[in-house]
This record gives C-alpha cells, sequence and structure tokens, in this order.
C-alpha cells in the first residue's frame, strides 16, 4: 500500500511546490499543497481505473500497444478529470474556468505526463517489458508462479481461467478460487500448458472435451461441462494448434 501511494504523493509534492498553471502566483504555499494533493489523488485513481479497463479490452498484439494503453487510458479519463479540476478550482477560490477547452488541454496533458512513464513503469516490474524466450516455459514453472497466487494449494487438475474486472477466477476440477491477477501475465506463466482462447478465457490443454459450432459461433467444451467462447481473433492460432 506504501508504494501505491508513495508515486501521487509525490507527484502532487512537485506540483504543489512549483505550482503549474499559474497556481503558483494564486495559492499560497500550503493551499496549493492541498489543492494539488486534491487533485492528483482524485484523477490518479480515475486514470488507475481507466487504465486498467485499456489494458483489458486493448488486444496484445496491438502494434505500440504499451503507448497506446496509457494513451486510451489518459484520453478515457480527461474528461471526468476535467470536472475535477473544474471542482477543486471552484472550492480553492481560484474560480471557474475561463476556457474549459484550455483547461480540457491541460488535464488531457497532464495525465498523458503521469499515465505513460507509469504505464512503462509498472510493466517492467511486472516483467512484461522483458523480452521472452522462445518455446513453452516448462510446466513446472508455470503451475508454481500460479500457485504462488492462490490461497491455497491447487487441487485437482487445472481447466481454465476466466477474467472478471481485474480477477481471474481459476476453475479446476475441484472447484473455483479468485486471485488478483491479469490475464496476460497468467497466460504467458503458462504457455506450454493451454491457450488463450478469448479475451476472457484460458483453456489448459487437457480440459478440452469437444468444439461446439452455432452457425459463426465456436465454443470450446471442457472436462467439466463449461462451454467457452472463442474469440474471433484467437481462432488462427487454435486452428494451427489444432484445436478447432
Amino acid at each position: 500500500m506504501a508504494g501505491s501511494l508513495a508515486a501521487p504523493l509525490a507527484v502532487a509534492l512537485v506540483l504543489g511546490l512549483i505550482g503549474p498553471f499559474g497556481t503558483y502566483d494564486l495559492l499560497p504555499l500550503l493551499p496549493r499543497l492541498a489543492y494539488w494533493l486534491a487533485i492528483v489523488a482524485l484523477n490518479w485513481v480515475l486514470c488507475d481505473l481507466a487504465l486498467r479497463w485499456m489494458d483489458a479490452w486493448l488486444q496484445d498484439t496491438l502494434t505500440l500497444r504499451h503507448l497506446a494503453v496509457p494513451l486510451a487510458g489518459a484520453l478515457a479519463a480527461s474528461i471526468p478529470a476535467t470536472g475535477v479540476v473544474t471542482l477543486a478550482n471552484a472550492l480553492s477560490g481560484l474560480g471557474w474556468p475561463g476556457s474549459v477547452a484550455t483547461l480540457y488541454g491541460q488535464v488531457l496533458l497532464l495525465l498523458c505526463a503521469i499515465a505513460v512513464p507509469t504505464y512503462l513503469v509498472f510493466d517492467l516490474i511486472e516483467g512484461k517489458g522483458q523480452p521472452q524466450t522462445a518455446g513453452p516455459k516448462p510446466r513446472s514453472d508455470g503451475l508454481a508462479l500460479l500457485q504462488a497466487r492462490l490461497g491455497r494449494p491447487l487441487e485437482g487438475t487445472l481447466l481454465c481461467l476466466e477474467m472478471q474486472d481485474h480477477y481471474l477466477k481459476v476453475h479446476s476440477t475441484s472447484g473455483t478460487e479468485m486471485i488478483l491477477c491479469r490475464m496476460e501475465d497468467a497466460a504467458r506463466e503458462l504457455n506450454g500448458l493451454g491457450q488463450r482462447v478469448h479475451r476472457s478465457w484460458w483453456v489448459a490443454d487437457a480440459a478440452r472435451d469437444g468444439v461446439m459450432r452455432d452457425g459463426q459461433k465456436l465454443a470450446l467444451r471442457l472436462r467439466n461441462g463449461i462451454h467457452v467462447p472463442v474469440g474471433k481473433t484467437y481462432r488462427a492460432a487454435l486452428k494451427s494448434a489444432g484445436w478447432i
């Protein structure tokens, strides 16, 4: 928790001291620090939610994804963030903006300046920025990483992973458990054990029990009776692997 609070507090302190966008001349030091702390804290939460949503929504194969995700997240958060700044200006005595378009541009610029380096740093910390070795990872490595995230030892056989917001539902022959993990990370770690078949689903190779077709729709039937949809963007890879 301390690490997650350090970054916005540091940004708020720097902005409070230098007083950008005219706040240095308009506000004394303590009110200026309080002003920027409120703005950064609220907009940090908005930007974080937008980044997580874009990270889950945009495809892994997207060109320049490491830039597209934070820029799209900053754009998505820019309108409510502008509302936060407008309200903060009114409460702090700075008054309503003379030009909403100018204020919006300043907010968007600030969000982009924060979102891009923050997303890149978190990617490096989580290992997404590290080059991946060719070929599947050993089964023990992938399962060990998954086991470390579970609250209890995995019993039975791993069947599939289902994405739900920022969580993953781990399905096994012994039941299900929710963990806080990104699908991209889990699918990469479990490479060689199964395949990503949908933006929200990963399926273990040993869990497959058949293919279901309904017109243009495809689904995999698993050993435990779950029907997992097959996304269009994943069909070529699954066909090459002999899954469909």
